[in-house]
């Protein structure tokens, strides 16, 4: 036991306080006393100043005292599917080869155990406990995952107050887990060395192990919205083991009407001699509404044993087309030509069978022309303009097209030196359905020096723009929408929008990171309308750089969703899921909303209810929100079509319902590419070895049993208290105690 003192201020301001206390006890009190009141005041104060000068000093007592602990080895077994392959020394399965080391290991465990804890566990997608050897023996390797890395991180956190001898580890090595059991083995052993607690893996299998014969499906990628009339493309890639030279014909199928899938689109590839993957690119064109399951196929082959990958499964919902467009097209100054941007649009639409343009130019010669014959000639569903100015068109006709925006057409106007502020729109009867607000200073006018302030410089990227964008029907131009986003050539420019003249109820969908996420394109929702406001005028560089396909997407799924051909959320009641593919054991968020009619009050009330593929009915709660809310769907553990149907009400009255579905594929985790990972086991001995963690062979583990058991099976570890006194409420108690007692009695003395 030893005492520190920590001084507040230092010794020689402790000093000075010290004489202080001291010279005031020495004060003597005031009226009659007998020497015996005097000497009890005298001691009160005495005792109070010490004990204040006790705090001050601030001291420590460090005592030292040693424990014994207990060292412990822990066996860790894995008890997967995988453990099944028989690849093991003449024709055995994994699980009988590790069964088998520990049986011959016996002894040395038995011997070990007397000096040592010894703890048997086993994993497959969760971790275990095991009464023994014996009980290991006679459980099977059933597991459908193999969590190697949660399993390690939980087996530590269970034994954090033992004092580890290691971990034996008998596994293939191969971690197969999903979701939040996906932990890598590596993250794992890395806490395992800061314990210094070693990992002694045993590699059963090889990593050819199970080979035979097999074709597989992989990684299907479809659009989760497509429209009508439109070729849809369907992506994946087939992986073929075992059939050299042999064609094989991977086929796409389609929902019917009656719920059965049909052929209708194939392809064929002929194998090489070696194992390999393929990519698939199949497509269709939908016709009819609505969601439908599509599916990427290839028949069961001869000698194939593993057939459930053969196929994959998605969903997709098909959106009505057909829709009528007036483009206005203006130009940079009066009397000019429009730019190029507008022949690579009209280009693009074109490509649309459905969707049927009437192209205006607008030079400016003569200024505010009247269209309302025009309009009345045809019901235009959206209204396309690019770089056209206020003075185009006259008052008349500039408020009956944004009336018609308000009763449900859609309006989109482009970048270009005469658009939004620039173009004058801030006094145009415009403004009130644009989903920005148009600049008063912001005005371009005819023959003036372009302004730059209102322009953003090339390079312009558009990247979609969290949370609406990378989920908006417009901005899936591809199954991989993201890469599609990173590979489009930039804009020369756009047109500068600041944030600040976003409207409350618009939406952000893309934005160009290089210019601080300054917005290019934002949606809207003006009465029964919808609105867009694009900041870019210079499109057709997507065409040029061979981005052909994203471009008509792009302008395809921008005109369908102004005229609400998407049939997004604007239905009484809406359904909207996170993904149509979900892993087995994956979570799902769900999302529901209700439009309620106008005038409609009260709370809105929603029941989700998941139909699984047995049959089987759960309902999912959804939190709390104003028109709707968002819950999570954990319960995905089967394999197959799962249907979500939510029913919305309010005060009583049922809005309506809406139902969509998704897909758990049938994929076997551990048997579809069971081979053994031995380099995972070396990676966990090599991260713990200056913790004498070491990959070894099987025969091996009788000696490592041996040497384990050699060490000294108790550990003297110090153990240091730092106890202080002067911060405790017994001695907050006492100091109080004795300033109390010696007021009380020089008020009893008449003292005070």
């Amino acid at each position: 036991m030893s005492w520190t003192f920590h001084p507040v201020g230092g010794p020689w301001l402790i000093a000075i306080l010290a004489v202080l206390l001291l010279g005031l006890c020495a004060v003597r009190a005031r009226g009659a006393l007998s020497a015996r009141q005097r000497a009890g005041l005298t001691a009160l104060r005495i005792g109070a100043c010490l004990m204040m000068i006790f705090a001050l000093l601030r001291p420590e007592v460090v005592r030292t005292r040693s424990e014994t602990l207990r060292s412990a080895l822990l066996v860790l077994v894995d008890s997967s599917r995988s453990m099944t392959v028989e690849d093991s020394l003449g024709g055995r399965s994994r699980w009988e080869s590790a069964m088998t080391l520990l049986e011959q290991s016996e002894e040395s465990l038995r011997q070990l155990s007397r000096d040592h804890d010894l703890q048997y566990y086993q994993f497959d997608q969760t971790l275990r406990p095991a009464a023994g050897r014996a009980s290991l023996a006679a459980s099977a390797p059933d597991g459908d995952a193999t969590a190697l890395g949660q399993s390690l991180a939980e087996l530590l956190e269970n034994e954090a107050s033992e004092r580890l001898l290691g971990v034996v580890l008998l596994s293939d090595g191969a971690q197969r887990a999903v979701p939040p059991s996906d932990l890598a083995p590596q993250v794992a052993a890395r806490r395992y060395a800061l314990e210094g607690a070693p990992i002694f893996p045993f590699s059963f299998g090889s990593p050819a192990g199970g080979a035979r014969a097999d074709v597989a499906i992989d990684d299907l990628l479809a659009s989760d919205s497509v429209f009508a009339n439109t070729p849809t493309r369907v992506t994946g890639r087939l992986r073929v083991d075992g059939y050299p030279n042999q064609t094989l014909t991977v086929q796409l199928l389609w929902e019917g009407e009656d719920g059965g899938l049909a052929p209708v689109d194939a392809t064929q590839i002929t194998a090489g001699p070696a194992a390999a993957e393929y990519p698939i690119s199949l497509q269709h064109t939908p016709t009819r509404l609505g969601e439908q399951k599509v599916q990427l196929r290839i028949e069961p082959q001869e000698g194939e044993s593993l057939t459930s990958n053969n196929s994959q499964s998605t969903f997709v919902t098909v959106r009505e087309g057909g829709v009528k467009v007036l483009y206005l097209t203006g130009a940079k100054r009066i009397g000019g030509e429009p730019g190029i941007e507008q022949r690579f649009v009209r280009g693009s639409l074109a490509a649309s069978p459905d969707i049927i343009v009437t192209r205006r130019k607008v030079d400016y010669e003569p200024q505010r022309v009247n269209l309302q014959p025009l309009l009345a000639e045809s019901k235009f569903d959206v209204f396309l303009l690019d770089d056209v100015d206020a003075d185009a068109l006259d008052f008349p006709t500039w408020k009956e097209i944004a009336d018609r925006v308000r009763d449900g057409a859609g309006l989109m106007m482009t970048g270009g030196y005469h658009s939004f502020g620039p173009g004058g729109h801030d006094n145009s009867p415009l403004t009130a359905v644009l989903p920005i607000r148009p600049g008063r200073l912001e005005r371009q006018q005819f023959g003036e020096p372009l302004r730059a302030d209102m322009h953003l410089p090339e390079p312009v990227r558009v990247q979609p723009a969290q949370p609406f964008g990378p989920r908006h029907p417009i901005m899936q131009i591809a199954p991989d929408a993201a890469a599609a986003w990173d590979a489009l050539p930039p804009l020369t420019g756009a047109n500068r929008i600041d944030q600040r003249t976003l409207k409350p109820n618009s939406q952000v969908l893309a934005v160009d990171p290089a210019h601080d996420n300054a917005p290019l394109l934002v949606a809207g929702q003006p009465g029964a309308g919808r609105s867009l406001a694009f900041a870019g005028d210079s499109t057709w560089r997507w065409v040029m750089g061979g981005q052909g396909e994203a471009h008509r997407r792009f302008w395809r799924q921008a005109i369908l969703w102004l005229a609400q051909k998407d049939d997004s959320k604007s239905n009484p009641v809406w359904l909207d899921l996170a993904a149509r593919r979900v892993a087995r054991g994956a979570p799902l968020e769900v999302t529901v909303g209700a439009n309620p009619p106008e005038g409609a009050a009260g709370p809105i009330g929603f029941r989700v209810e998941v139909t699984r593929p047995d049959g089987g009915k759960q309902d999912l709660p959804i939190p709390a929100g104003e028109n709707g809310g968002t819950g999570v769907l954990r319960r995905t553990d089967l394999a197959g079509d799962y249907l979500v149907t939510v029913t919305g009400s309010q005060s009583g009255q049922m809005l309506g319902t809406a139902q969509a579905r998704f897909t758990v594929p049938d994929t076997d985790v551990e048997l579809d590419q069971p081979g053994a990972e031995p380099a995972t086991l070396a990676q966990l001995a090599q991260i713990t070895e200056q913790a004498g963690g070491r990959a070894m062979a099987p025969e091996e583990l009788p000696d490592l049993l041996a040497d384990l058991a050699a060490q000294d099976p108790e550990v003297q570890e110090e153990v240091v208290a730092r106890v202080t006194y002067w911060d405790t409420w017994p001695f907050f108690l006492l100091l109080v105690t004795l300033l109390s007692v010696e007021w009380w009695l020089r008020k009893r003395w008449g003292l005070v």
